[in-house]
Parts: C-alpha cells; structure tokens; sequence
C-alpha cells in the first residue's frame, strides 16, 4: 500500500483466502479509517478476489484500465496465455476450471486509459502484454508496482509464465525501464532492479 498525506492507495487485492490478513494490515495502516483507492494492474482472480469487498468495507473507489471494466463489472476474466510449454499446460487445464475464473463483480469508479495522475507523488500508467488493460502505478519515479508485466520470481529474468501479447509485454518494459525507477515490485515474487529490467530489455532487443 501507499500513502501519500492523507491519500491512501492500494494495489491489487490477492486471494479471497487472505482476507483476514488483508483486513489486519490495512485496518494497522489506515488506523480505522477509509482507503482512498484500489487500483487493480489487472483483472486476474488472484489479483481481485477481494476487490468487492473491499469496496464495501473501506469505502474506497476502485480504478483500472477502460478495456477490463466489463471482465470486473461480470466477475469473470478469461485465463491468460501460456508463455512456455508448461505453463501453455496449466493454461489448457485452468480453461476447464472454469471457476478459476470467477469472483464477486464489482463496479470500477474510475476507468484509466494511458496515463492517470492518481497524486501529487503518483501516476498510473498502461502497461499492457499479460492483459490488454494492464496498468502499472508509479511513485515518486522511485518504485513501480506493475502486477504481472513482469515476475520476481527467478533473480535472473523478469519473464511471467504467463502473457497474452509477449511483444507488447516487452514494448511495456521499455516503458517501465523510461520511467527511472530503481525498483519494479511485481505482483508474484520479489523486488526486480532496474539494472535486472535494463539487461532483460537488452536480451530481448527492446532497446
């Protein structure tokens, strides 16, 4: 979560089964009082299960890119494509899964399109490749959170198993990597350097 003064942001949501930690650490850090905004990088199960409630219980207004408003406002989102054989498996099984997909709907308050100044510290951002309507949020041209634009997962490739445009998906590195940012915090895994996201860039011919 961020705080800026008395705007509070947070982005992504996890699983509905981390509700009751979830609920711990914003009451600990907002002290009782409401959460500003949530902004959701993607409409993935995993990353909006607890988007809904969310909304009810902190009174908070819900943001992400116009082209995934109807997946939230149905609660269903289709799986993404597989960027390797193993995970092109996981995906073949997922799809049969069909309620992987599924979670309570919500209504988005504000739909970002390219870019989105959220405070005086912070912007929104489209990042798209995993989906089409992924977004990234920058603070203070320090840190990025880019959900799953890019994995924290392996200390030497910021490569997600999952993407469903891996060209668009490398174009949005090279604009994350413009941003300055030192560190990139994905939505699975750890921290990401900017000096891991310049050498990726440069392995895959971004710039």
């Amino acid at each position: 979560m961020v705080l800026d003064g008395d705007n509070s942001v947070l982005v992504d949501t996890g699983l509905k089964g981390s509700r009751n930690d979830l609920k711990a650490k914003l009451d600990e850090l907002l002290g009782g009082g409401e959460l500003s905004w949530l902004v959701l990088t993607h409409t993935h199960y995993d990353h909006v299960e607890n988007a809904a409630w969310i909304k009810e219980h902190y009174n908070s207004q819900i943001i992400l890119h116009r082209s995934e408003a109807d997946y939230l406002k149905q609660g269903c989102s289709p799986l993404p494509t597989g960027t390797n054989p193993l995970a092109g498996m996981v995906e073949k099984i997922g799809r049969k899964i069909t309620s992987l997909s599924d979670y309570e709907l919500a209504n988005p308050d504000i739909l970002v399109d390219d870019k989105y100044q959220l405070t005086h510290h912070s912007y929104l951002m489209h990042t798209p490749g995993h989906t089409e309507g992924s977004i990234s949020l920058i603070v203070d041209y320090e840190v990025a959170l880019v959900g799953d634009a890019m994995f924290g997962v392996f200390w030497w490739s910021i490569f997600p198993p999952f993407a469903d445009d891996v060209p668009l998906m490398k174009k949005s590195w090279g604009k994350l990597a413009k941003t300055g940012c030192k560190i990139y915090l994905p939505g699975h895994g750890t921290k990401n350097s900017q000096e891991l996201l310049i050498k990726q860039c440069k392995k895959y011919r971004v710039f």
